[in-house]
């Protein structure tokens, strides 16, 4: 009979609080999951993305990566990748690996990737931050996204107006994420004079709805950090308490 390592032979408990000392210091806390990852015929873990402790044995990928994952900003690029992302953390028993979300960015959050975006978003309870780029980098400014909203004027640009873009982007979804303390937010392309107003107008009624629930979040909009006169200097990055 095997004989187990004095490390799995101690309590769950004490193993994970040695473990998280492994990862209290990463270099570089934001993983982009490669899309040739995604792309597989078949869901494989991300093991090149993962530390060296997650690949020492079956026991410790299972355990050493659900504290990984509390520790990292997972970034996603695509509508692919986001479904990997949710097939693999379906591995993990007890939706575990779910819980163990504490951030998550998306490159796109636009039509279908954002209805998927979304859906794994509300499958992870905990998730504190969200680095968001509204929008598809790939298409025109201001493309309606396939998602059917019949609530958008008929304007040739959808961020037209403040009520097209809450509906386009589905932002009060934002608002209902129980656990949320940090969102930053930016849209693809927004070049136009239009742009800061846009963005206080986002982050006012953001403002709103997270005061409405005695709420603290901090939000910040990336395009007003390289771009905005000294009204916009404020705005840039707020913070709301109770």
């Amino acid at each position: 009979m095997a004989v187990q390592p004095p490390l799995f032979r101690l309590p769950r408990e004490l193993r994970d609080q040695i473990l998280a000392y492994v990862f209290d210091d990463l270099e570089e806390p934001r993983v982009q999951f490669k899309h040739h990852v995604a792309r597989a015929q078949q869901m494989t873990p991300p093991y090149k993305d993962l530390p060296a402790l997650s690949r020492a044995s079956k026991q410790l990928y299972y355990e050493a990566t659900l504290l990984f994952l509390t520790h990292i900003t997972p970034v996603l690029s695509d509508i692919e990748t986001i479904c990997w992302m949710r097939e693999w953390l379906s591995a993990f028993s007890s939706d575990s690996a779910f819980r163990s979300i504490r951030q998550l960015a998306f490159r796109n959050f636009h039509g279908p990737d954002q209805i998927r975006g979304y859906e794994l978003i509300a499958m992870c309870p905990n998730i504190r931050f969200l680095d968001i780029m509204f929008g598809d980098e790939y298409a025109h400014p201001g493309t309606v996204p396939t998602l059917a909203i019949k609530s958008l004027s008929s304007s040739v640009n959808a961020y037209e107006s403040l009520d097209n873009i809450i509906a386009m982007h589905q932002l009060y979804r934002l608002v209902d994420i129980p656990k949320l303390k940090g969102l930053h937010f930016g849209f693809h392309d927004w070049d136009s004079k239009v742009s800061n107003d846009r963005a206080r107008q986002v982050m006012a009624w953001l403002r709103a709805k997270f005061q409405a629930q005695k709420r603290h979040v901090q939000i910040e909009c990336k395009q007003m950090w390289y771009n905005f006169d000294d009204e916009d200097e404020h705005d840039a990055c707020c913070t709301w308490f109770d």
